[in-house]
């Protein structure tokens, strides 16, 4: 008679899904409370992001909204309403709906003769608005004149050549602020500067702006 041979654990062939799983198992269990916590911080990571995301769209509406109600105000020449909301905008969101709020905010405040403020809002548009720069000649322009609406003649000169120099050539108001520059700068006294522009509209310059920079020149020379 046969004898039965004793089977012992080591003899038994081992499957290697049993024995992963085995070890999957033990590990969840050795590290229960840090696999929780990972769970709960990577639920939380998700939340953030969708909720970030979601507040971004909202905030973005909520700008486009707000700045469309203001260039309504702006187009209908309501600037003391229109002001308001403009500078809502531009406290409150960043990006280019605030850059085109700030500088439309010291549009109203030019409109309404209101320089000082003015000056103010053009120059903060033009320091915080460096990702933005559509507007940044029309400013510096702007600006000039506020400066001059304050009374400062000599620094309004300077900042009407500075804007001068922005334009393109091409653009209209490269000569008329040169023309604006020189008159400036001979309301300031210092007639060689003045007649200097002058005289580059008088070159580049065509009609009626021509014959006023030949003359202006004129006027300027040393008798």
């Amino acid at each position: 008679m046969a004898t039965k041979r004793k089977v012992v654990k080591k003899d038994i062939k081992r499957d290697p899904l049993v024995t992963y799983t085995l070890k999957v198992s033990r590990y969840a269990q050795d590290h229960f409370n840090q696999i929780i916590i990972g769970v709960v911080v990577l639920i939380a990571v998700i939340a953030i992001v969708v909720f970030t995301a979601n507040n971004r769209r909202t905030s973005a509406a909520q700008s486009e909204r707000q700045l469309a109600q203001a260039m309504a105000l702006y187009g209908q020449r309501d600037f003391e309403a229109a002001k308001v909301t403009f500078g809502r905008v531009a406290e409150r969101y960043g990006g280019r709906n605030g850059a085109i709020a700030r500088y439309y905010k010291a549009e109203c405040e030019f409109m309404l003769r209101n320089y000082p403020q003015a000056l103010q809002d053009y120059e903060s548009y033009l320091d915080q608005s460096s990702d933005f720069q559509t507007f940044t000649s029309a400013a510096m322009y702007a600006a000039a004149l506020s400066q001059q609406g304050v009374g400062d003649v000599r620094r309004a000169a300077e900042m009407m050549e500075q804007a001068h120099q922005s334009f393109d050539p091409s653009d209209p108001r490269y000569l008329t602020s040169a023309f604006q520059a020189g008159e400036l700068f001979a309301m300031a006294g210092d007639h060689e500067r003045a007649a200097q522009h002058f005289q580059t509209v008088a070159d580049e310059a065509t009609g009626s702006l021509k014959e006023k920079a030949i003359a202006s020149v004129t006027l300027l020379k040393p008798r």
